[in-house]
């Protein structure tokens, strides 16, 4: 039998590659993306490279030009701000239909993710600790079985990640998000949609403003308000839609 890794297209490792770099700061805001050079370094031809470039475009990660060329998309508050408001409606939308749904197994998936997360981070693997992280949430939306809603959650939740890492270098919360975990994934337990919701509003506010912050380090400038809607108010939509 075929390992995961044989399994994989060269595009798909090569997308995955660049995806952790462009994360990690490795490949930073508005550098290009040079397909000779990539594929050296990658040690593969340039066509998957290329496939992968255009994977990342379709995440609007990165920016392609005519006859310039594709760059990383710039970081911003506005784009910051745009990308939770994005998600923070999808997933509240994602726990509250997970709630209904919440089963053993999806709990044990959860739970394993976050088994996981906690490893990586006590070995130093800041690659293993971010995919587990991302498997953690995306087993609770999954749970919706609502798969648009999930497939839609990706971009965003993608695009987010360029902010959380960074600021999470220079922020040290994870005890307390650590605790909004927790907390999330006992009310979906409970089957408590509200209370689901509220941890996730609270979740996902943490992360902004402590991305809005590291923005602001970065730029030297002070820190913008950044607000996302009240866990109140959309519970109450929620609710008004059913």
């Amino acid at each position: 039998m075929l390992t995961k890794a044989q399994l994989e297209s060269a595009s798909d490792v090569a997308a995955q590659a660049l995806f952790d770099a462009i994360v990690d700061g490795r490949i930073p805001p508005g550098a290009p993306l040079r397909l000779k050079e990539l594929s050296e370094q990658l040690g593969m031809s340039m066509m998957p490279v290329r496939e992968a470039i255009r994977r990342l475009a379709a995440l609007d990660l990165v920016e392609i030009e005519p006859r310039k060329g594709a760059r990383v998309r710039e970081m911003t508050i506005d784009d910051l701000q745009d990308t939770y408001f994005t998600r923070v409606h999808l997933e509240s939308i994602a726990v509250w239909e997970a709630a209904k749904r919440f089963g053993p197994e999806d709990h044990e998936k959860a739970s394993a993710a976050l088994d996981d997360r906690a490893r990586a981070e006590a070995a130093g693997d800041r690659v293993g600790e971010r995919d587990a992280h991302e498997r953690f949430h995306f087993a609770l939306y999954e749970a919706s079985r609502r798969v648009w809603i999930v497939r839609s959650i990706l971009p965003a939740w993608r695009n987010s990640e360029r902010y959380r890492v960074g600021a999470l270098r220079r922020h040290e919360m994870q005890g307390e998000r650590d605790n909004e975990h927790a907390q999330l994934l006992a009310a979906l337990g409970r089957g408590d949609g509200d209370d689901a919701v509220r941890w996730m509003v609270a979740h996902l506010d943490t992360s902004v403003r402590m991305s809005a912050e590291s923005l602001a380090e970065l730029s030297g400038d002070p820190a913008p308000p950044v607000s996302l809607p009240r866990a109140g108010e959309i519970v109450s939509g929620l609710l008004a839609a059913e």
